[in-house]
């Protein structure tokens, strides 16, 4: 009895593995984003994007000032999650990170699909 439950659960982990990795990596079907931006004033970053949807729904659109570092994942500075039902999305987020000097990036994306789309990296010495 342990063995097939061993083997189920090795499957159901092989399974979902496969799923995360399949090529479904797309926007909500029907839906495109435009190219975020993120600008800088006095150290204070602010970041933002918009989407469009050809239908109607309740979606979570989210931009994110995250800090280029070395290691993986980059922390999130700031975030703002536009939650709507409707067609058209706008997200805007702005923070200081404490003085620190450092790459910075915007990221956007619906927190129900994998897709993002990234700024470049804007070096600043925030407030």
């Amino acid at each position: 009895m342990r063995r097939s439950t061993a083997a189920v659960t090795a499957v159901a982990l092989g399974l979902s593995t496969i799923a995360v990795a399949s090529p479904a990596w797309a926007n909500p079907s029907g839906c495109s984003q435009g190219n975020p931006t993120i600008s800088q004033s006095g150290g204070y970053m602010t970041a933002d994007n918009d989407a469009y949807c050809s239908t109607s729904a309740t979606r979570t659109f989210r931009i994110e000032i995250k800090r280029d570092v070395s290691a993986l994942p980059d922390p999130v500075v700031s975030s703002y999650d536009d939650y709507y039902t409707g067609k058209i999305y706008y997200a805007k987020t702005s923070s200081c990170d404490g003085g620190r000097t450092a790459n910075y990036y915007g990221r956007s994306f619906f927190t129900s699909h994998p897709t993002y789309e990234d700024t470049g990296n804007l070096q600043v010495t925030t407030c």
